[in-house]
């Protein structure tokens, strides 16, 4: 168990192509390369390197998967290579977490949640994780699972999975018990 640090490039948006952008991000295993305005590449090396940009099909059920022998990383590849790990640790009773950074538009929902046929992260967890309930032969065994999705934007704290219209305005308080920790 320990802390996996990956990035993920996403393909241009709309307004992107729009503006005729030019890529400035390549990929080569685990390390990732950007260059900046003087032409110098800046490398850096994380865990997880996943190329999402292009060299996809999208299928007729709308699910991009990646050209024959292509670099693109689906959702199937990006849960297999974080998510089942997470998963599997997780099974294994050990609190797990998996949290995503980037600034607005950066596709952090489109890996956790996904869109349309590409699903993300959390729901093919949800799916795996009821798979494996049903699977359990041991009448013996109990489950119970809990799940959180948190929002940080503008240091207020959101909680994902409550109604958006009776969320507060300010965000969630933070506490700090000796009893409970931070809650």
């Amino acid at each position: 168990m320990s802390i996996k640090v990956a990035v993920r490039v996403r393909p241009f948006n709309s307004r992107e192509k729009e503006r005729d952008a030019k890529l400035i991000i390549s990929m080569t295993d685990v390390s990732t390369s950007i260059r900046d305005e003087m032409g110098q590449d800046k490398t850096f090396t994380f865990d997880c390197s996943f190329w999402s940009h292009d060299h996809f099909i999208t299928e007729e059920n709308g699910y991009l998967s990646p050209e024959p022998n292509g670099p693109y990383c689906d959702q199937k590849y990006v849960f297999n290579a974080l998510g089942k790990e997470i998963l599997d640790n997780a099974w294994e009773g050990y609190h797990c977490c998996l949290f995503a950074y980037g600034q607005t538009g950066s596709g952090k929902s489109y890996s956790m949640v996904g869109y349309g046929a590409n699903k993300g992260i959390v729901p093919i967890s949800c799916e795996e994780i009821f798979t494996r309930i049903a699977n359990n032969k041991d009448e013996s065994m109990k489950f119970e699972v809990e799940v959180s999705m948190l929002e940080i934007y503008n240091e207020k704290v959101q909680d994902l999975l409550a109604d958006p219209t009776k969320r507060p305005p300010t965000g969630l308080k933070i506490r700090e018990s000796k009893a409970l920790g931070i809650f």
